[in-house]
């Protein structure tokens, strides 16, 4: 069995932090979106999908240090206000004292992932070394394509079948469906409640109870 975690939004409480910042340094371009409105277009996505979206929506260019700029700012922020999920240390924890394989696979940049994980502590139980950290960067397409969980599953000797993805975002969670992957979506604000189907969870100490059968 493996597990497969996103990183932003399930390891790291990323994601609204993200958003305020990508806004900010959007108002500096003039370009207004706020930062609900960037968690809701950009959730889940890869950089590169987030920059062709504004391009189209604003019918602008972005400038070529654009790209840097929101790096530093992200860094700047994540480094005084990053926090772990809370209760998926302690998922991780069980995981291992139980010998089952877990992982990370991201839409964002290693460096992006190795900055977050750093800043939380949760380095040290995923980062490149262990061989258990896959980013957008090792494939060609990230989510909601299936490459990067089906990269990661191979990459750790374990067949889709016998690989559960933890997700928060949409694109995640129809790269999973592609991928033919358990999956379970972490949704403390509720984002997927009008969908049937999905099984959710709300708090990281629910997780566990889902993904190991009772008397195991």
């Amino acid at each position: 069995m493996l597990v497969i975690f996103d990183c932003d939004g399930v390891l790291v409480d990323s994601e609204p932090l993200a958003a305020a910042v990508f806004s900010a340094e959007l108002a500096r371009l003039g370009l207004p979106m706020s930062g609900d409105e960037c968690y809701r277009e950009f959730h889940g996505h890869s950089l590169a999908y987030c920059f062709d979206w504004i391009e189209r929506k604003f019918d602008c260019r972005l400038p070529d240090a654009f790209a840097a700029q929101l790096s530093a700012a992200t860094d700047n922020t994540f480094s005084r206000k990053l926090q772990a999920v809370p209760g998926v240390e302690a998922v991780v924890k069980e995981l291992e004292r139980r010998h089952i394989s877990y992982c990370v696979a991201s839409n964002g940049g290693h460096k992006k992932i190795a900055n977050s994980l750093a800043t939380t502590g949760l380095v040290r139980y995923f980062n490149r070394d262990k061989g258990n950290c896959f980013s957008v960067d090792d494939v060609a397409t990230g989510k909601p394509a299936p490459d990067l969980f089906l990269y990661a599953a191979e990459s750790m000797g374990v067949p889709p079948a016998f690989t559960t993805v933890i997700e928060d975002s949409a694109a995640g969670v129809r790269a999973a469906k592609r991928a033919g992957m358990e999956l379970f979506v972490y949704d403390p604000m509720e984002n997927f409640a009008a969908e049937t189907g999905l099984r959710r969870f709300f708090q990281m100490q629910d997780l566990l109870a889902q993904l190991i059968p009772r008397g195991c």
